[in-house]
């Protein structure tokens, strides 16, 4: 799991004519709040209770304490309205949209993230919610982007890593020039009309007492190869140190089914090169703790491949 943001506001630091623009949407007076602490974001994500008992899930931030999760946040709402039905995420009951503040109020999912046990008792659960994510048709399809597209950085990063001689561990350095080979295809693999999460980590996810995956946090989303997804969660279960064989897995369950071995590794090569480039650089504003983690996910990454490779 990711660490957390030191700097998260919570539901007492909203200014009060916000809350009430919040309580306009949900009809009631909130008479609690539960703030969360988790995740790399700056601004609140608090769970709330009205007086008449409706329960949400308000995700807030203000554009000067860091215009790139306010505009993060702009994209969730656009996101969130063009979803299909069917998918297994919490349904946007309203939003705030100002030059200062920008606000999701959600569907309250009673659930932990997954993978607390640390024995990989969630995996199948969350691909499978990951494996109904459908084909895109019409305005969603027109309006999210590429994986493809959002891929062209991760394709060069192996040559940024050359070029800039950024530190990677020995055995990255040994194999640099396989590892630029296999991520400079990844542009082709990941292509595909199937929606897309594009951020499939634990914290992006809740199990529910009925043992039912939800996707959370859609910012990314955008249309790809339907086992993108999966392929991602099983890298965060690596990073995260579950005890699970991730290989029998991609055997076993069927959102893998007839994908290339080489199309694996190649995903797999591509971000961890690009998880190293970044790891290289400043922290974000309000987001110290990024750039460790995303080193964590670099060395997850390599240390797949060369178990892979081996």
């Amino acid at each position: 799991m990711m660490d957390a943001v030191k700097t998260r506001r919570q539901w007492t630091d909203l200014p009060s004519g916000l809350v009430k623009r919040i309580e306009g949407i949900l009809d009631g007076a909130v008479v609690s709040a539960t703030s969360q602490t988790e995740g790399f974001s700056p601004g609140s994500a608090d769970r709330v209770v009205t007086a008449g008992g409706l329960r949400a899930f308000v995700k807030a931030v203000h554009r000067d304490h860091n215009e790139g999760a306010y505009d993060l946040h702009l994209r969730e709402i656009e996101v969130m309205r063009l979803l299909p039905t069917g998918v297994s995420a919490p349904a946007l009951l309203g939003s705030v949209i100002s030059d200062d503040w920008a606000v999701l109020v959600l569907q309250d999912i009673e659930g932990r993230h997954p993978g607390q046990a640390g024995d990989g008792s969630d995996v199948e659960a969350v691909l499978d919610a990951f494996a109904t994510l459908p084909r895109l048709t019409g305005e969603a399809r027109a309006s999210l982007p590429r994986a493809a597209d959002e891929f062209v950085a991760d394709q060069d990063s192996w040559r940024v890593i050359a070029a800039d001689a950024v530190q990677v561990p020995d055995w990255a350095g040994v194999n640099r020039d396989r590892l630029r080979r296999a991520g400079e295809k990844v542009c082709d693999v990941v292509a595909g009309e199937h929606l897309q999460h594009f951020d499939g980590r634990a914290d992006n996810v809740l199990v529910d007492a009925d043992g039912e995956a939800w996707i959370i946090d859609w910012p990314w989303a955008a249309s790809g190869a339907h086992w993108l997804d999966g392929l991602f969660y099983l890298l965060d279960v690596r990073v995260r140190g579950e005890d699970v064989d991730v290989e029998a897995v991609l055997r076993r369950h069927g959102l893998f089914e007839g994908v290339p071995a080489a199309a694996i590794d190649s995903v797999l090569a591509a971000v961890t090169g690009h998880f190293f480039v970044k790891a290289q650089l400043p922290p974000p504003p309000g987001m110290p703790t990024l750039r460790a983690f995303q080193h964590r996910e670099g060395v997850a990454g390599m240390e797949w491949l060369q178990q892979r490779w081996s």
